[in-house]
């Protein structure tokens, strides 16, 4: 599991760490029951404080996408592709509905959107 934090942005640092685990779960990288690294070591790593951590930990725990096992750490939670889905759309909503509002604005019509995401996808 690789992630980065950028200190010069204003998305939070747990909120960078919540994001790309997020991600990595619902690309499939990271596998249901795949464990996740200490949050101690995680913060090392990062150069941030294990509260920055546990945050964004905390955060995927609420959401159902790790769980805590006592005495053995923090996995990767079974989704099932239905839920994987969901969420996933759920992600991706606010971003696509800004994209197509900016399209609207520029004059740009749903099938030239459709041809433009293909070019670049």
């Amino acid at each position: 599991m690789r992630l980065t934090v950028l200190p010069n942005t204003d998305t939070p640092a747990y909120r960078q760490i919540y994001e790309q685990i997020t991600g990595q779960i619902l690309s499939g990288k990271l596998a249901a029951g795949e464990s996740l690294p200490p949050i101690r070591w995680v913060a090392k790593e990062l150069g941030v404080s294990v509260i920055t951590v546990r945050g964004a930990w905390e955060a995927l725990e609420a959401d159902g996408l790790i769980e805590t096992r006592v005495g053995s750490g923090c996995f990767v939670a079974a989704l099932t592709e239905a839920e994987r889905k969901e969420r996933l759309d759920r992600a991706l909503s606010p971003a696509l509905n800004e994209l197509i509002a900016r399209a609207k604005a520029l004059g740009c019509s749903e099938q030239e959107l459709i041809d433009r995401l293909h070019t670049l996808y």
